[in-house]
């Protein structure tokens, strides 16, 4: 006979798992912001004269260590189809980089475009990755 430990429904556990899910994407978050928070002290700082180089380096490690760490837990708590969600975003996303730089660089040297403004270029790619997730989502495949 099987011992009957997990009481739980399929529905109770997936339910439970995107709740821990969405916790540790919250908690992440706040970190990311409290990193970001810190790393622009540091460079006010770093500008100011008050801070070394290396204090600001130290920092910038920490900053893309916790960005890695949180990547790799992420992947290791979502399931097949988030991830696949996330693969598609990220495609998009980079696709659309490798034809948007290049070609604004071009035109600029052709004098027909502005110099390149990578803070627009920056936003357009993780715009582009965002609404290939929601549309994923939302199930548009």
């Amino acid at each position: 006979m099987t011992d009957k430990t997990d009481t739980f429904s399929g529905e109770a556990r997936l339910k439970s798992r995107r709740n821990s899910l969405w916790r540790f994407c919250a908690i992440g978050t706040g970190i990311a912001a409290g990193v970001g928070l810190v790393a622009g002290y540091a460079g006010g700082l770093y500008a100011d004269g008050t801070l070394p180089a290396w204090a600001l380096f130290a920092t910038w490690v920490v900053a893309v260590m916790s960005f890695a760490w949180f990547s790799w837990e992420y992947f290791r708590r979502v399931d097949e189809l988030d991830m696949l969600d996330n693969l598609w975003c990220c495609l998009f996303g980079l696709y659309f980089y490798i034809v948007a730089f290049p070609s604004w660089w071009l035109f600029h040297d052709l004098g027909l475009a502005p110099e390149i403004n990578h803070v627009a270029i920056y936003l357009a790619t993780l715009g582009i990755g965002a609404v290939v997730y929601i549309a994923r989502k939302l199930g548009l495949r």
